[in-house]
């Protein structure tokens, strides 16, 4: 059975808070789906090949096209960059994101 100094920590991690009875319900809940998980691990799959995916379907996605749903013309273009808190010329303007 998971602790309660476990869900504490998966609850920092999920970066929520629990309650005393919020706590309780989690313990038990985790509990009962590590189990489950547990149980499955048992059964033996030593015959059976792996399954990927069920659909069939293989690298399925459609061209990067555009579809004229929505002619940008430069009013379009105006209204939308418009609404951003900073722009620069016809695009919105953003801080830049370091990978940590």
């Amino acid at each position: 059975m998971i602790t309660r100094e476990q869900v504490d920590h998966i609850a920092v991690l999920a970066r929520i808070e629990l309650n005393d009875a919020m706590r309780e319900r989690m313990q038990k809940d985790l509990s009962s789906i590590l189990g489950y998980v547990d149980q499955l691990s048992r059964v033996d799959t030593s015959g059976i090949d792996p399954l990927y995916q069920v659909t069939g379907l293989e690298n399925q996605a459609r061209a990067d096209e555009h579809r004229g749903d929505w002619p940008l013309d430069a009013r379009l273009s105006e209204l939308l960059v418009g609404q951003a808190p900073h722009q620069h010329e016809r695009s919105v303007k953003v801080k830049s994101v370091k990978a940590k």
